[in-house]
C-alpha cells in the first residue's frame, strides 16, 4: 500500500508541474497573449538507486545523453508519461555530460513513454535554463 501512495505521488506531482508549467507559458487565457519566454518546467526523475538517464539525437545529427526532461503529456489513470529530452549545453553552446557545467537547456524533439510507478522523486530546475541565450564572449586580446 504504502508504494501505491508513492506512485500516485509522483503522478500528482507531475499533473501540478504540468498545470504550472501551462500557466507559465499563458496557455488557456482569454485575454492574456503576451509571451514571457518560458513553457518548460525542466526537471528530473529518479528512483531508489539513480536518475533516469535517456539519450537522443541533436537536429544536427549529434547524439547526446541526458538526465533532464520536458513533460509533455501525463496518463494518470496508467500512471505513465511523455517526457521530451533537453540537451544540456556549456556557455559556448557545446554539449555537455550530465550536471557538468550546464548553462542552458536546449529543447529537441526526442520523447520517451515511462512509467512512473518506477520513481519515488522529482526534482524541478529553473526555467530560465530552457533555451538561455549563450553570452557573447569577447576575444581578451
Amino acid at each position: 500500500m504504502g508504494n501505491h501512495q508513492l506512485e500516485s505521488c509522483i503522478c500528482e506531482d507531475l499533473q501540478q508541474l504540468l498545470e504550472e508549467q501551462k500557466r507559465l507559458a499563458f496557455e488557456d487565457f482569454r485575454f492574456v497573449c503576451e509571451k514571457i519566454g518560458y513553457d518548460t518546467i525542466p526537471f528530473i526523475l529518479s528512483n531508489d538507486k539513480n536518475q533516469l538517464e535517456a539519450w537522443g539525437w541533436t537536429e544536427k545529427g549529434c547524439f547526446f545523453t541526458t538526465t533532464i526532461f520536458r513533460l509533455e503529456a501525463l496518463d494518470e489513470r496508467a500512471c505513465c508519461a511523455t517526457l521530451s529530452l533537453l540537451e544540456p549545453v556549456d556557455m559556448d553552446g557545446c554539449p555537455v555530460e550530465m550536471c557538468e557545467n550546464i548553462f542552458a537547456l536546449r529543447k529537441t524533439l526526442n520523447c520517451i513513454i515511462v512509467d512512473l510507478q518506477c520513481f519515488c522523486s522529482i526534482q524541478p530546475l529553473s526555467p530560465k535554463l530552457v533555451n538561455r541565450q549563450l553570452p557573447i564572449i569577447e576575444p581578451k586580446c
